[in-house]
């Protein structure tokens, strides 16, 4: 969010401003460059972007560093980069960068055109991104939120956010609110806001109509050069529209030869295809509109960062139901937590919500068996309410750390390479399908624990080593072990240590050391 609003504020002064994500080698000297971090452990990552980007200033002393991470390792990231513009927290005064006319850079709309400039095609980037909310009343020590934003409090007004970007963008589809817990609010408040979200057309009816590519695109494009901003990328863009519309089976024969006649105009009557698109706007977007948006399709609110369970009382959840929810998100960080989960996942069901997702952070102060109950529980709600219910496993890593590799006190490496592996599988997403739940995880606790010490290619291509009777073989030399002899195991596997005295042991590992499938003969080699 940090480069959408600083693009705002730059474009105000009449400056030129593009993005580019990852390490952009075009050769032009920019005479500011702003980076933003994420997760502290793509620290490694953000002081090769720096670097990589002090060719590309006139002054290194114009590189600005933003963002979570460098919020929370600012000191260790101005001695390695060797930079002293490292932003802590947000932008609450352009003062903060190095200006003087004390612009609150932080409740300015943001700029949606910086998406349409980049080559990358962002899975989220048609939606309207707002706050209603900064920060949260709870301190959770896995979290940075009071760091960076401190206590809750109301923002600038989601109804003036929305309506500037409907006007100057277009509409969109979607509202995606990045707040942190919305539901500590009083009721009044709730209430306000939500309002003000239904007044935008956010309600439970189909009102949106698709917009047309050509006129957003095109719209960027002249914003882009009226403020002479690189248009580029949307030139190109506009460009590959047209291709897919030639290329459209939908298309009469009528319509195909309209768009050859203005094609075959181009370098005499038109100077390249954007000129074309350009001068026959109009009749381009009269053609997506025949083919692709006769209906109003249903809008959605999604507040990505999750509702808090314990906040969620039977007056909120009246209130929130006004809107199109989609998916109601509800954290579930801990065991302890099941009751109040459950009533909450229950209460919203019976307000009509359908489609649930929540986020599961594990390897905290969790057990292993304890993640398998959670993700069951999902499971058997989803059965019981008839209701959609997608877990996201998050792996928790301090929030200091610069590299990945945290092990829970619970939990041992081979574990969690062995749950990254499963998740691997679904991309990190688990619906309520039961079958596909107990092939993943196992039918109980005792076929989750025996899954997570696999060889990590019997877990990822289970079909195919159950068919050749090699899963089978694992199984029965390691149903063989002892308790203490499965501890040794894991704890010789967690640290890539194959000295063990114990035969059995060394017997097992040779799955672990030598599972290679010879290509040539599709035999495993064991």
């Amino acid at each position: 969010m940090m480069l959408w609003l600083s693009s705002t504020y730059h474009k105000s002064k009449g400056d030129f401003v593009a993005f580019e994500k990852g390490l952009n080698r075009s050769g032009v000297i920019w005479d500011r460059i702003y980076i933003t971090t994420l997760f502290t452990f793509h620290y490694r990552e953000v002081l090769k972007t720096i670097k990589h980007y002090k060719k590309y200033v006139k002054n290194k002393n114009d590189i600005f560093v933003g963002g979570i991470m460098a919020s929370l390792l600012t000191e260790d990231l101005k001695k390695d980069s060797g930079l002293n513009n490292i932003i802590i927290g947000r932008l609450l005064n352009s003062s903060m960068l190095g200006f003087n006319d004390n612009v609150n850079i932080d409740v300015l709309p943001l700029d949606y055109d910086i998406l349409q400039g980049c080559e990358y095609k962002y899975p989220s980037g048609d939606n309207f991104f707002a706050y209603t909310t900064r920060g949260c009343v709870n301190k959770c020590p896995f979290c940075a939120v009071p760091i960076l934003e401190g206590g809750l409090s109301i923002t600038n007004n989601i109804h003036e956010q929305i309506s500037f970007a409907r006007d100057t963008y277009g509409d969109k589809r979607n509202l995606l609110l990045l707040d942190n817990n919305v539901l500590a609010l009083k009721n009044e408040d709730l209430q306000a806001i939500v309002n003000n979200i239904t007044s935008l057309g956010f309600i439970k009816t189909p009102t949106f109509f698709k917009q047309s590519e050509f006129l957003k695109l095109s719209d960027a494009y002249f914003r882009a050069a009226n403020t002479k901003n690189d248009n580029s990328i949307i030139s190109q863009k506009l460009k590959e529209l047209l291709d897919n519309l030639r290329n459209s089976k939908k298309l009469s024969q009528k319509t195909q030869e309209k768009i050859a006649e203005k094609v075959i105009d181009i370098g005499t009557l038109y100077e390249d295809e954007v000129d074309m698109i350009l001068s026959n706007l109009d009749f381009f977007i009269d053609v997506e509109k025949k083919y692709n948006y006769k209906k109003p399709m249903q809008r959605y609110v999604d507040f990505n960062q999750g509702m808090d369970a314990r906040l969620l009382t039977e007056e909120k959840m009246k209130i929130l139901s006004a809107l199109p929810i989609k998916p109601f998100r509800i954290a579930y960080d801990n065991i302890k937590y099941t009751d109040i989960y459950t009533k909450a996942i229950k209460l919203a069901a019976r307000y009509g919500v359908e489609e649930f997702s929540n986020y599961l952070l594990y390897n905290f102060d969790d057990k292993p068996i304890e993640l398998y109950n959670r993700l069951k529980i999902n499971i058997d709600l989803a059965a019981e309410l008839s209701v959609h219910i997608y877990s996201f496993p998050m792996k928790y890593e301090p929030i200091e750390n610069k590299k990945r590799g945290y092990v829970g006190k619970n939990w041992n490496l081979y574990y969690l390479k062995s749950i990254k592996a499963i998740l691997n599988v679904s991309k990190g997403v688990f619906s309520g399908d039961t079958s596909f739940f107990e092939k993943a995880f196992g039918k109980n606790e005792q076929e989750f624990l025996e899954i997570l010490s696999m060889p990590k290619e019997l877990i990822t291509y289970r079909l195919f080593y159950e068919n050749l009777n090699i899963t089978s073989k694992w199984k029965k030399e390691y149903n063989a072990l002892t308790a203490t002899q499965k501890n040794i195991l894991l704890d010789a596997l967690s640290n890539d240590s194959f000295d063990v005295a114990d035969q059995k042991i060394q017997t097992i590992l040779r799955f672990y050391k030598n599972s290679v499938i010879n290509k040539k003969n599709n035999i495993l080699k064991i």
